[in-house]
């Protein structure tokens, strides 16, 4: 290279170093700057969008907290676990686990399901009078879905 190099004349030499150093800047450019800005882009969009996911649920558990925690008369008519099978099933929910803890409790989990759907299908069991004692939710796999555990109790909250 040193050969090659010395074999130049000094105009060309300028001539090179000064090509070799804007194809350093481009390769920066286009190598590291570019999909920097492009992630950082991309991130800050997730963001506002997971944002936005983040009211609009707050704003679903505040109606739902908001609710009365009375009224037990269709929830009476069978067992809980056959009352939250067939109301997730009409409300086109999969149940995952469906384990009854005793005659008015029961430990359900669901591995993705929308925030919307959720949301709709606890406020219509809590109108038939069955309350969430507590609920896990965490971000699923898919997108804009929550995987949820959850226990669920039949009767009048405290």
């Amino acid at each position: 290279m040193k050969a090659l190099w010395g074999e130049r004349s000094p105009r060309e030499q300028w001539m090179l170093g000064i090509m070799f150093a804007l194809l350093a800047i481009v390769i920066l450019w286009l190598g590291v700057m570019w999909p920097l800005q492009s992630a950082q882009r991309s991130a800050r969009a997730a963001l506002a969008e997971a944002t936005d996911r983040n009211a609009s649920i707050r704003a679903k558990v505040k109606l739902l907290k908001s609710l009365p925690r009375t009224g037990a008369t269709a929830a009476s008519a069978g067992s809980i676990d056959q009352l939250i099978g067939q109301s997730a099933g009409e409300a086109g929910l999969t149940l995952e686990r469906a384990q009854a803890q005793g005659a008015n409790r029961i430990d359900i989990a669901m591995a993705s399901v929308r925030p919307v759907a959720l949301f709709s299908w606890l406020a219509a069991l809590e109108a038939q009078g069955i309350r969430v004692d507590t609920i896990t939710a965490r971000p699923s796999v898919t997108a804009g879905s929550l995987s949820v555990q959850a226990v669920l109790v039949r009767g009048a909250g405290q």
